[in-house]
């Protein structure tokens, strides 16, 4: 009788659990990452004549949801338990994902949504480093650098590149049911999404809504200060600002980091230069965005 086949959550966690299983973990990866490409290429997901419609907009984000599934779970499982030299895996996916998105023309939209998938990974990846504390992979995930050709070309951390992406089409996720009069649909409909199976591989329950809120602070934060504004991608965590008070997920965020100071973990790994004082100007400028938004 044949062996079945193990799954790719199970072949994963067999290669991440011995560091001997370097170049075969990156064989498995990058395969999945292939897959992933060539489905979703312009051939499948067409951004020149095709239809700016809710109906076209909703089954694309359906498809764009199924293919990247697999490299999700993959994503996951790297960044909760991948170590040293696994971690390069990660920003491998990351950097030749957005690879195929640069110096593409077509229809607004469809050229956008591209960045969606990518989104969808940085979340879930995001989410699983927080789970684990280790702020070295969360540096990964929100500071990969990618080509910006909207920036003169420049090579910005990939917080920067997909933002500026999904930005530009935030009405569009009014259209997914029950988001119409959401402030931030996108970020509703993320939370939804990608609890399942965040839930099925990290077994984390309730404190699932924490690490979310902190992956979406933590993505305000790196790119406020990246691009030295007072704005960051506002996610669910806005409207918590001023509903719940100073135990809002940014302000603990904040206070943690003045509590520990220069010991707090995100500066130790080099985040915010590993720079307190720069961590507090940049968060003391969103706090007073945040502070305005009065949803």
């Amino acid at each position: 009788m044949n062996r079945p086949k193990n799954t790719v959550v199970e072949e994963i966690k067999e290669l991440l659990s011995d560091s001997k299983n370097k170049i075969k973990l990156d064989d498995f990866v990058t395969k999945y990452l292939r897959l992933f490409l060539e489905a979703t290429n312009v051939g499948h997901f067409p951004i020149q004549g095709f239809d700016t419609q809710k109906e076209n907009f909703l089954e694309r984000m359906q498809k764009y949801e199924e293919i990247v599934k697999d490299l999700q779970k993959i994503v996951i499982l790297l960044a909760r338990w991948g170590e040293g030299e696994q971690k390069n895996i990660l920003e491998k996916v990351f950097s030749r994902m957005t690879e195929t998105n640069e110096s593409l023309s077509g229809t607004s939209l469809w050229v956008h949504f591209r960045w969606y998938p990518v989104q969808i990974l940085m979340y879930s990846a995001g989410i699983a480093a927080l789970s684990a504390r280790k702020y070295d992979t969360l540096k990964v995930i929100l500071k990969t650098l990618v080509q910006n050709s909207s920036v003169d070309r420049k090579r910005l951390p990939i917080i920067v590149t997909v933002t500026s992406n999904i930005t530009d089409i935030h009405d569009a996720f009014k259209w997914i049911p029950d988001k119409e009069d959401k402030h931030v649909p996108r970020s509703e409909h993320l939370f939804e999404i990608l609890a399942p199976t965040i839930e099925e591989l990290l077994f984390i329950g309730k404190s699932y809504e924490r690490l979310f809120d902190d992956f979406e602070v933590y993505s305000a934060l790196v790119y406020a200060y990246v691009m030295k504004k007072d704005w960051g991608p506002i996610g669910r965590f806005g409207w918590k600002y001023n509903r719940d008070g100073l135990d809002n997920p940014f302000n603990r965020i904040v206070e943690e980091a003045k509590e520990v100071k220069e010991e707090w973990p995100p500066l130790k790994v080099g985040m915010f230069n590993g720079s307190l004082k720069s961590f507090l100007e940049v968060s003391e400028a969103l706090g007073k965005r945040f502070s305005r938004l009065y949803w």
